[in-house]
């Protein structure tokens, strides 16, 4: 069955925590964009190489909007250019969409769906788009292919030091009158919770840039499931807007790997409970060797009669012993 996923988020500098020793004291562009494309990047900024072990990732490119530079499409230089072009210390860097991709679409068909809807939204508009598609196992033993797409928040600009404008394209985010409308629609719907009210402010928030990708990208990925043959179709809209009466599921992602974290520390707190035992049994020895050697020896040949007769209790009885030989052997 397809599933409807798509959740946008800004990259930035900030951390966002205070950083840990040793740690790393900001994000990173070339950071993002290494671990998103399963690529080795440098950062000039850092001065060092990021590199994350990603064979999940299937597919990558850059597309840009027509006329674009030629560094734009080398991920090394087109991400260490926004960071130069980013002056302070929690800048924003880039806006990361990322979305989840039907199981009814071949590898080819997943690609083109993407580069299609990236395309018409997001290229024709200005932005330097950075797709990686990523299919690692799911939960349920199948693949779980999604993309990442790392936008720019600049339009390019040939004439500024850095190939970037000198200020951020606000409308990328909102446009200001949309705000301004979205703000007055939920003003009026606290103060007064009435289903007219109550429609308004859908209205306003069906205006909303990241509600008319989430629209589009149903749209997008319902003409291509129609164009494959298949049946399967994604719904960008809420379980009550859909008529559906029933709890919505939790996002598992992060159970699943926290499942595999507790897996593995079971695994190592149980080797390094082993470990101690062993190292303050042999401490234990050491110390009865050089105090009573023969009392040692007495406690060992003991320790193997313990452990003869405990193994004796799961050997198989054989009830009718054959003690002929085997002369045609």
């Amino acid at each position: 069955m397809a599933i409807y996923h798509l959740r946008l988020k800004v990259i930035s500098r900030a951390l966002g925590r205070a950083p840990r020793p040793g740690g790393a004291t900001r994000r990173s562009a070339i950071a993002a964009a290494a671990y998103r494309s399963g690529e080795r990047l440098y950062d000039d900024s850092q001065g060092r190489w990021f590199d994350f072990d990603k064979p999940d990732v299937v597919h990558t490119e850059i597309l840009a909007p027509a006329g674009a530079p030629g560094w734009v499409f080398d991920r090394q230089t087109l991400w260490n250019v926004v960071e130069r072009a980013e002056k302070r210390v929690d800048a924003q860097l880039a806006r990361e969409i990322e979305i989840t991709l039907p199981r009814e679409l071949d590898r080819a068909g997943q690609i083109d769906l993407v580069r299609r809807f990236v395309r018409s939204h997001f290229v024709q508009q200005g932005m330097v788009a950075d797709i990686g598609i990523h299919c690692p196992d799911a939960a349920d033993g199948q693949e779980q292919p999604h993309a990442h797409v790392m936008l720019s928040l600049r339009r390019l600009d040939p004439e500024t030091p850095t190939g970037f404008a000198a200020t951020k394209e606000r409308d990328w985010n909102e446009r200001e009158d949309i705000a301004r409308l979205v703000a007055e629609a939920r003003k009026g719907f606290n103060n007064a919770p009435t289903p007219e009210n109550k429609e308004a402010l859908e209205q306003a928030e069906a205006l909303r840039n990241v509600n008319i990708w989430r629209r589009e990208w149903a749209a997008h990925a319902n003409a291509a499931l129609a164009d494959a043959g298949s049946a399967a179709r994604i719904d960008h809209r809420t379980l009550e807007a859909q008529g559906i009466f029933r709890l919505p599921l939790p996002n598992l992602g992060l159970a699943r790997h926290i499942e595999k974290a507790y897996d593995y520390l079971k695994d190592r707190v149980t080797q390094w409970v082993a470990v101690k035992k062993r190292v303050a049994f042999e401490r234990e020895a050491d110390a009865l060797k050089q105090r009573d050697p023969a009392k040692l020896a007495e406690f060992v040949l003991r320790l193997g009669d313990m452990a003869e007769s405990f193994a004796a209790q799961f050997r198989p009885i054989n009830a009718t012993p054959n003690h002929e030989a085997d002369h045609d052997r």
